[in-house]
């Protein structure tokens, strides 16, 4: 493989694989990588892989890609200099965190509206992000322990407010994590966790619940036609916000205007 553009990390999802990898110059790293083991290649190295099945199936494998701007903004938000820190090439049996993070995304990728108008993804994206540098870089401990440090209390009332306010403002828009966090001065990773534990509700949760809070107001206090309520309240379509409210209220758009 040339040096790609992007970080790129590997979750194999199959029967165990034999696999070997080699980057750069570096020796031929050789193992079995079983279900939920994973590999992760830094931007700008050239790598050699080889793979057998071991008789049990086909390599089957989810590949994730991270630009390496993303990956600077999550030093910056966990308190790193992103100058200083690098990204690790390397072929793990099992990783818990890129597993949990790549199988939830895995609903996502057959998804015709990505939960959260892609909120979600973003999140987790982040979240990647923050574990590759903490765990598959160039990181000392001290700097390791420093990036898991996060602060213990919400977000400040003005700084929540901000926030729901820009949300409340753009709910017919496309919202994402970056831009709501912009909005309240705050870095996106961290912005996620404050902002649950000021709520109770993730970022994309809050989203959605507030997009069928508008939904309703407008089916109830409007005539306007199932697919303008939607697009007003920000869902991709009137089948995606019916869904979410018979998964939130337990009724339909119809028979909640029908009373």
């Amino acid at each position: 493989m040339p040096a790609l553009s992007n970080h790129l990390v590997v979750l194999h999802l199959g029967p165990p694989v034999a696999v070997a990898q080699k980057t750069g110059g570096g020796r031929m790293s050789e193992r079995v990588v079983g279900t939920g083991g994973s590999a992760v290649l830094p931007a700008g190295l050239a790598s050699e892989w080889r793979w057998g099945d071991l008789g049990e199936g086909r390599a089957d494998s989810l590949h994730l890609y991270l630009t390496p701007a993303l990956v600077r903004e999550s030093a910056e938000d966990v308190g790193l200099d992103p100058d200083l820190v690098e990204i690790r090439s390397g072929l793990d049996s099992y990783d818990p965190q890129i597993e949990r993070i790549g199988r939830s995304l895995l609903p996502e990728l057959g998804a015709e509206e990505p939960l959260g108008g892609g909120l979600f993804a973003g999140a987790l994206a982040r979240a990647l992000a923050v574990h590759l540098l903490r765990e598959h870089s160039t990181l000392g401990g001290r700097a390791r322990r420093a990036a898991y440090s996060e602060p213990g209390e919400g977000l400040p009332g003005l700084t929540l407010k901000r926030a729901t306010d820009y949300v409340g403002d753009n709910l017919a828009g496309d919202l994402t994590l970056a831009g709501i966090a912009r909005a309240a001065n705050t870095s996106p990773y961290h912005f996620s966790r404050l902002f649950k534990r000021s709520t109770g509700l993730s970022p994309h949760q809050y989203v959605i619940r507030q997009r069928v809070e508008r939904a309703r107001e407008l089916l109830t206090n409007t005539d306007l036609p199932l697919h303008e309520v939607a697009e007003a309240a920000g869902f991709a379509h009137q089948s995606h916000m019916g869904h979410h409210l018979k998964r939130l209220l337990g009724v339909s758009p119809t028979r909640l205007r029908n009373g």
